[in-house]
């Protein structure tokens, strides 16, 4: 790699900047051109020079990494991001990913997975760890599993459950929605399957539990 890559590292700890420095000094395509110690002296340095990349840390005081990655993607387009952090919440991750982040590494990452990141990220490519894509996919598989979970019904049902949950009977409440006796039943019958309850106290509950009745 004939080039330099121009870094800079922002993180509100002074070892850990140092840290990084000494393991990217012998990196001959590598050159740390700046540190700070929080975003918002991070964002006065942008403007006297362009980093190829820029490595942040989440959580930092007056400008955090969210903030600090949603402004560089605005005003500073031409340099990536890459945050490093030592929180693995998929929230977290989550809300890198909306700011725009370029990749995501956790602060336990060993050297050669951190050049690779910064090589990937300065190619214009996404670089997430497997420990932090790992995380994400069973974010997203819970996700996907409690939306399948989640029952379904009806407008004519909730009806039903509504009525139900007031203690009218099966022929009350077919006179006041102007359906058939038999109707009713199959309503009933239908929200103890999808609810997955055998008796009536379950269903008021399930009814109070989502707001149907009050």
């Amino acid at each position: 790699m004939e080039k330099k890559i121009k870094l800079f590292i922002v993180d509100d700890h002074k070892m850990f900047l140092e840290g990084i420095q000494s393991i990217l000094n012998d990196v001959s395509y590598i050159e740390v051109i700046a540190t700070a110690k929080n975003g918002a002296d991070a964002l006065k340095l942008l403007n006297n020079f362009t980093p190829d990349v820029l490595i942040t840390d989440i959580n930092m005081p007056e400008l955090n990494g969210i903030e600090l990655i949603e402004i560089i993607k605005k005003q500073h387009s031409k340099t990536n991001v890459i945050a490093v952090s030592s929180h693995a919440e998929s929230e977290v991750i989550s809300e890198a990913i909306k700011a725009g982040v370029n990749g995501y590494i956790l602060k336990n990452t060993g050297k050669s997975e951190l050049l690779k990141a910064i090589k990937k990220v300065y190619e214009d490519e996404n670089y997430f760890t497997e420990e932090v894509k790992t995380i994400m996919n069973d974010s997203l598989f819970n996700l996907a599993k409690a939306e399948k979970q989640l029952v379904k019904l009806s407008s004519r049902e909730k009806e039903v459950l509504r009525l139900i949950s007031q203690e009218k009977n099966t022929q009350e409440i077919a006179d006041e929605l102007f359906i058939a006796f038999n109707t009713v039943e199959v309503h009933r019958k239908n929200l103890m399957r999808k609810i997955g309850t055998k008796n009536m106290v379950g269903l008021v509950k399930y009814a109070i539990q989502q707001g149907i009745i009050k």
